[in-house]
C-alpha cells in the first residue's frame, strides 16, 4: 500500500512540476492535457484522477508558486529591525525571487495581463491580499500615511516593470546601466524605491 502512496505521490509531483514550465511558457490557453500527460509522461486519466480538469491543474500550479512565494515574503516584511530595513529586505528578496525563479516570473507576468478577472480574483485571495496588507503596515511605519496611498502597488509595479524590461533596455544605446552587475542593478532599484517612498505624499 505504502509503495501505491508513494507511486501516485511522485505522478502528482511530477505532472505539477511539468505543468509549472508549460504553463509558465504558453498561459492556460496555450497548453493542452494532452501536452502535459505527454511531458510528464503519464496517462491523461491521470491526470484527471489527479487534478479535476484543467483549471483545477493550473490552480495547482498557482497555488504551488504564489503560496510558498507569499509565505516567504510575509517572513520578509517582520525580518529586520528597522522599519526601512524591512523595506529593503523585502524588495531585495522579492526581487531575487522573481531573476531565481523563471517559471514563477513568467507566471506572474501573464497573469497580470490575461483578462481573467476570476483569476486575478483568486491570486489575490490566495497571496496578494495578505502580503498587501502587511506592506502597507509596515509602509505606515516607515512613514506615517506611506501605506493608504498608492504605494504599495507601485513598490510592486516598479519591481515587475523594472525587471520585465530589462531584456529590452539592455538594447537601447544610452542605457548607462546595460552593463551594470546585477548586484549594483539591485541595490540602484532598491535605493530609488526607497527614495521614491520618502519623496511621495503620503495620500
Amino acid at each position: 500500500m505504502a509503495r501505491g502512496n508513494s507511486k501516485a505521490n511522485n505522478s502528482h509531483a511530477t505532472i505539477l512540476k511539468v505543468s509549472i514550465e508549460l504553463f509558465a511558457q504558453h498561459g492556460f490557453e496555450g497548453v493542452t492535457m494532452r501536452q502535459i500527460a505527454q511531458a510528464a509522461k503519464v496517462t491523461l486519466p491521470a491526470i484527471y484522477h489527479h487534478f479535476g480538469n484543467k483549471e483545477e491543474l493550473y490552480r495547482a500550479v498557482e497555488t504551488d508558486l504564489y503560496g510558498q512565494h507569499a509565505d516567504s515574503l510575509l517572513v520578509d516584511l517582520h525580518a529586520a529591525a528597522s522599519p526601512e530595513e524591512c523595506l529593503r529586505h523585502f524588495i531585495g528578496n522579492l526581487i531575487d525571487r522573481l531573476e531565481s525563479d523563471p517559471a514563477y516570473f513568467k507566471l506572474v507576468q501573464r497573469n497580470l495581463v490575461e483578462d481573467w478577472p476570476e483569476n486575478h480574483q483568486f491570486l489575490v485571495d490566495l497571496s496578494l491580499q495578505g502580503v498587501f496588507d502587511e506592506l502597507k503596515k509596515l509602509l505606515n511605519t516607515f512613514i506615517d500615511g506611506s501605506g493608504d496611498g498608492m504605494q504599495p502597488i507601485l513598490i510592486f509595479s516598479m519591481i515587475f516593470g523594472f525587471l520585465t524590461l530589462q531584456p529590452v533596455a539592455r538594447m537601447v544605446s544610452g542605457y548607462r546601466l546595460a552593463k551594470v552587475s546585477r548586484a549594483k542593478k539591485r541595490a540602484m532599484l532598491i535605493d530609488n524605491i526607497i527614495s521614491f517612498i520618502k519623496v511621495s505624499p503620503a495620500e
